[in-house]
């Protein structure tokens, strides 16, 4: 039995007008927040592949205005993850929605008066932290979400490579992480995967040869082949070599993929890996760059060999481990200069000392190499940060 509306609590009227949603008008759910919450209107904004914009999403499930998440105050409680208030009557109140440490984007509530001086601001809580259980749980039934996400058309092999990533970010109470794939819009045989398992992160970067939807089937078989064997809890030698046997087999001699394959005791901060033939991650620890971590390189999956090595370094509390492939340091700008690890390692360094977050810092990142090449990236540009924290409060 529904108690009277004058009785319910916000979270009650939305979670009972909420549940009617068909998962093809998400959009609905703004409105329905604001009605909750006793605002003037609701509008639900979704970030865009390249976390550069946000762009809403109707009711009807068509696109409706865009905002810049660079400069704007939508931008600022994107960034920060708290939500922030414009204007003084009537007052927009920009709220992030985030799944863990997930960026879906922000509702955009418009109220008489600040929610803070009205004590909704709890109510206001309950019922995003609810709407976005309702946009994760319903995006697996509908493309509207996906279609939103377009700032612009998004090439067969970028669907295909979007697709196959996990969720970009990830914060636990050691390690967080998160990762991002440039040109955003056209990516081609880069990619990543992680798994927070017991005791341990694995994770993994890619880098086939080649472009467009051929370099994606390569990076698709090899990441598939790896989460295979992690699952099966192969170790990373056993990884590396069923990977190389996979590549050979399904695409001959000539073709190869690059990678690091990792694993990170989350107790103890021991992170071992194995370099496949690709560029070595940077290390920032205490605000500074430490250098690049070494490992022998083992040839390229696909084109047989041995294992080289297997690297290990313990990590301390706050370290900042950068995973990336080449297409980051030898992007070019118009005058011919590389972008190089140089730059790369001050502008982790910067935003580490600024206190950004491992999501916040990747964004920043990407959008420093984009701005590097001013138009058009020649290459895939591809980013994967991990942070220790060790059970303490650092940047996550």
């Amino acid at each position: 039995m529904q108690m009277p509306a004058a009785d319910r609590s916000a979270l009650g009227e939305f979670a009972d007008r909420s549940s009617m949603v068909e998962p093809s008008a998400l959009g609905l759910l703004a409105h329905l927040a604001a009605d909750a919450l006793g605002a003037r209107s609701g509008r639900l904004f979704v970030a865009d592949y390249a976390l550069r914009r946000a762009c809403e999403l109707r009711g009807d499930g068509t696109r409706g205005d865009e905002v810049a998440l660079d400069g704007t105050i939508a931008g600022r409680a994107f960034s920060s993850g708290l939500p922030v208030e414009q204007g003084n009557g009537p007052v927009s109140v920009w709220v992030p929605l985030s799944e863990g440490s997930e960026r879906i984007g922000l509702i955009e509530l418009v109220f008489d008066e600040s929610p803070a001086d009205v004590a909704t601001w709890g109510d206001l809580v309950d019922v995003t932290r609810m709407m976005v259980l309702l946009l994760v749980s319903g995006r697996r039934y509908t493309d509207v979400l996906l279609r939103a996400r377009r700032a612009r058309p998004l090439s067969d092999a970028a669907e295909a490579q979007w697709d196959l990533l996990p969720p970009l970010s990830f914060a636990g109470s050691r390690v967080s992480v998160c990762g991002v794939l440039e040109p955003a819009y056209s990516i081609g045989g880069d990619s990543f995967d992680y798994a927070n398992n017991p005791g341990r992160l694995d994770l993994a970067i890619v880098d086939a040869v080649g472009h467009g939807l051929p370099a994606v089937l390569m990076a698709s078989a090899a990441i598939n082949t790896l989460r295979n064997a992690r699952r099966e809890q192969r170790t990373l030698g056993q990884a590396y070599h069923q990977v190389d046997r996979r590549i050979a087999e399904e695409f001959g001699q000539s073709n190869y993929v690059t990678g690091q394959i990792a694993t990170l005791d989350i107790s103890s901060g021991r992170l071992t890996w194995l370099n496949a033939g690709h560029v070595l991650p940077i290390l920032v620890r205490n605000g500074s760059f430490v250098g690049e971590l070494e490992c022998e390189p083992s040839m390229p999956m696909g084109l047989g060999g041995p294992v080289a090595q297997v690297a290990a370094e313990s990590l301390q509390t706050g370290d900042r481990v950068l995973f990336h492939t080449d297409g980051v340091v030898e992007s070019r700008s118009s005058d011919g200069v590389a972008f190089s690890t140089v730059r790369l390692a001050d502008l982790l360094v910067r935003a580490t000392l600024d206190g950004a977050t491992v999501a916040e810092t990747i964004r920043t990142l990407s959008a420093s190499v984009v701005a590097h090449v001013g138009k058009g990236l020649r290459d895939d540009a591809t980013l994967f940060l991990v942070e220790y924290t060790n059970g303490h409060h650092v940047n996550a």
